[in-house]
């Protein structure tokens, strides 16, 4: 009886170091998916930063076109008047 038991905790212990192994293995393959993830994170930010700093610039861009045109069109109007 003594042996059936031992081997019946042998077979736990064993059963027990398989999950765990198969749960290291999962830890490691999810971290270095978070450290590829955070690379295209910081890759997607870095992208989004310059659109916004382009879209900024085109912006201001526009804003300096508008105020010529207006400084322009209030010439014309003053020199027709």
């Amino acid at each position: 009886m003594t042996e059936n038991l031992l081997q019946k905790l042998e077979e736990k212990a064993m059963t027990l170091l398989s999950e765990l192994e198969g749960l290291r293995n999962e830890v490691q393959h999810l971290r270095k998916e978070n450290s590829m993830l955070k690379v295209e994170k910081d890759s997607s930010v870095r992208k989004l930063q310059d659109l916004i700093s382009v879209l900024d610039t085109i912006s201001l861009n526009d804003e300096v076109s508008i105020a010529s045109q207006m400084s322009l069109q209030g010439r014309e109007e003053y020199a027709a008047a």
